[in-house]
């Protein structure tokens, strides 16, 4: 992105092996939990993991209107690194545009250290107000991913169906 856009960096050790960490994140059912910004926002996720694929969330708190995100795979090398261009929708119809990167470097101990780079904020306020949402988020993925998968179902491989 130009020299005039803010950059995010996020990151956190998170207690959970970077299969289990990388499978959440891009869970579709996992993402209804992790994405939400509140314990009663309506969140639906669909995500298509494959490079060109599309990983859409959109979510909305009660009663309120809903904040979109389209983001478009540029790079997926499971469970290690992922990419995608992101177009974020406000309500009221704003868009933000975002260059996406995401790598999951596991830790001595079985911790995952992931971090977040989000290029392309057009002012330190909208840099602040993306930044204020990761801990949230981090804390809910990381509670997944402790128990990932899910009871009765087995891990997801990069090609299964109906998966992201």
């Amino acid at each position: 992105m130009g020299a005039d856009t803010y950059d995010l960096t996020a990151e956190r050790t998170l207690d959970a092996a970077a299969e289990a960490v990388f499978d959440a994140y891009t869970d579709p059912e996992a993402g209804r939990t992790v994405f939400a910004g509140g314990p009663d926002w309506v969140v639906e996720v669909a995500c298509d993991l494959r490079v060109g694929g599309v990983w859409s969330i959109i979510s909305a708190p009660p009663g309120g209107p809903a904040y979109r995100e389209a983001n478009r795979f540029t790079l997926i090398n499971r469970p290690r690194r992922l990419a995608f261009k992101s177009t974020f929708t406000i309500p009221g119809g704003s868009e933000l545009q975002r260059d996406v990167e995401v790598t999951f470097n596991s830790e001595d101990g079985g911790g995952t250290r992931m971090t977040i780079v989000q290029k392309g904020f057009p002012s330190a306020e909208s840099r602040a107000a993306f930044a204020a949402a990761f801990p949230g988020v981090f804390d809910r993925l990381e509670r997944l991913a402790r128990t990932w998968p899910a009871p009765g179902e087995s891990s997801r491989s990069p090609g299964r169906q109906g998966c992201c």
